[in-house]
């Protein structure tokens, strides 16, 4: 299963993006959490 990587285009309410990322609800993309 493929994870997004930062600064992907992602879906909020069904987030893949990849370990230590989240998907940012205002800018719908990856953005690391630190």
């Amino acid at each position: 299963d493929d994870c997004l990587g930062m600064f992907s285009s992602c879906d909020p309410d069904n987030d893949k993006c990849c370990e230590g990322r989240k998907c940012n609800r205002k800018d719908k993309w990856c953005k690391y959490v630190l």
